[in-house]
């Protein structure tokens, strides 16, 4: 049963303790067992697929309704704010993790550790109570838009605070701790090659390569995707028209595969030397190349190692002078965008996003940021990108497509474009939500730029990182540059 919030106290429902200064309105509390949690929460089929995936269960739901700021709020859309709502929830109970998924009125999504309990102490302090903060700020009624689609949770004009809790040895993967990501990745990515074809691009059930299908690939010019951080082949280029995609195998006689692989814990050299170890002895190969995000640096180290012929090199989207999100303070930042471009900009590939984003959430979860090489590669503080930038130009024609993203009114990510935490991590610099706009073509002092053959998407076109492919300027752009 609803209680009314308290603006200058706390509110008890059931055994759990919620604090809104300076906020009226209503709050509930839904266990998983009761009938109306999943309606009032309006959460997806895919969401719930990918929870059982990854062993998470929910523990509870607290919903605020009907609610109003009678005092400024401070602070921004993640918490920090000095007049934060807390929620007081019980502990997981020994052996198990918790984190908190804040959905505001809008959508947005972002997720929160208990702030009384220091990460790395949570494993060994399962038997407590946690205390979440997260903002109290009210996302305006134009700003809430009730038409847009939500891959995740559908709730419009409601606060959703949902209590995950997790096992902190996973049957399957063991402990979660540093390299638990690596682990989900070796279990559930199969670092493989696979068609794309026109009538089956977007599944995500392919058989890989087998050597008949080397042979095919090898019988003239071909084209390779590379999928992103967080991707997959039928997610990362699902969003290119059945038109482009049909085109673009007459282009290459049907010869339209996809380099499926580890994006979070492993570097993008080890990727590409992965990948030329795929290829049968004896087989030659052709290719251009179409990447998305990360995915530009591993077309750049299989063009500069020379095993697999590169002729053309389109990049997307790439972080070829890093992202600030990579650093390791900025981690959570990063899994608040992923979590809400998976929210927003669904795809096919929503359960496979959130799997990894729930492996790299565990680990946070116990203060472990180890073994996450794929992700590091892009931060540009590490020496990665300083010794991929520090290399010769390869040989091979080189185009980049890039964005500034800058909402409409009324947008779903808008809040997330213009909320405080983004100017934090990107200052001033155009950016498309993840990666600087500038540095998908101009690196600094690196050889072979800045890239002279680019397309690059303003303000005006509202484009984010994962919109790239939905573009018609993009198709054509690809259609005009390929083959290379």
């Amino acid at each position: 049963m609803a209680e009314p919030l308290r603006p200058d106290g706390d509110v008890f429902v059931e055994d759990v303790v919620i604090r809104t200064p300076g906020l009226t309105g209503m709050v509930d509390v839904y266990r998983p067992t009761n009938p109306g949690m999943r309606g009032e929460e309006l959460t997806t089929e895919e969401f719930h697929e990918a929870l059982g995936d990854a062993g998470l269960a929910e523990q509870l739901s607290v919903v605020i309704s009907q609610h109003q700021e009678i005092t400024p709020t401070d602070g921004t859309r993640g918490s920090g704010g000095a007049d934060d709502i807390e929620v007081d929830v019980p502990a997981p109970g020994d052996g198990n993790g918790q984190v908190l998924l804040y959905a505001a009125e809008d959508g947005s999504l972002s997720w929160h550790l208990a702030v009384d309990v220091p990460p790395t102490e949570a494993p060994e302090r399962g038997g407590e109570r946690r205390t979440y903060r997260i903002p109290k700020a009210v996302v305006p009624r134009d700003e809430q838009d009730a038409g847009a689609h939500r891959g995740i949770v559908g709730a419009i004009g409601l606060k959703v605070l949902k209590v995950l809790v997790f096992p902190l040895v996973d049957p399957m993967l063991g402990k979660v701790g540093d390299h638990f990501a690596h682990r989900w990745e070796e279990k559930n990515r199969q670092n493989r090659v696979r068609w794309m074809p026109v009538d089956g691009y977007r599944d995500r059930d392919a058989p890989s390569f087998t050597a008949a299908d080397w042979a095919t690939f090898g019988e003239g010019r071909a084209l390779l995707l590379v999928h992103g951080t967080f991707s997959t082949p039928h997610g990362g280029f699902g969003g290119i028209p059945r038109e482009t995609m049909a085109a673009l195998h007459l282009k290459y006689d049907g010869r339209v595969a996809a380099f499926e692989h580890s994006s979070i814990s492993v570097t993008p050299k080890k990727n590409a030397e992965l990948l030329a170890g795929l290829v049968p002895d004896g087989t030659l190969l052709e290719v251009d190349l179409i990447t998305h995000s990360r995915g530009g640096l591993v077309g750049r180290e299989l063009a500069a190692a020379g095993d697999l012929p590169v002729h053309g090199l389109v990049m997307v989207a790439s972080p070829n002078a890093g992202t600030l999100l990579a650093d390791r303070k900025h981690l959570s930042d990063l899994l608040d965008r992923v979590t809400d471009l998976a929210q927003f900009v669904p795809d096919n590939g929503v359960t496979d996003t959130l799997g990894i984003v729930f492996a790299v959430v565990k680990q946070l979860a116990v203060g472990a940021v180890g073994g996450l090489d794929g992700i590091m590669a892009m931060n540009p503080a590490e020496d990665y990108l300083t010794e991929l930038n520090g290399r010769p130009a390869p040989n091979l024609v080189v185009r980049a497509v890039a964005a500034d993203y800058e909402p409409p009114h009324g947008a779903p990510l808008a809040r997330v474009a213009r909320d405080g935490a983004t100017d934090l991590v990107f200052k001033a610099a155009d950016n498309d939500l993840v990666v600087p706009t500038l540095g998908c073509w101009d690196v600094d002092g690196a050889a072979g730029f800045p890239i002279d053959e680019r397309l690059v998407l303003d303000a005006s076109k509202s484009v984010d990182h994962n919109s790239f492919f939905r573009q018609p300027e993009v198709s054509a752009n690809l259609l005009n540059w390929l083959p290379s």
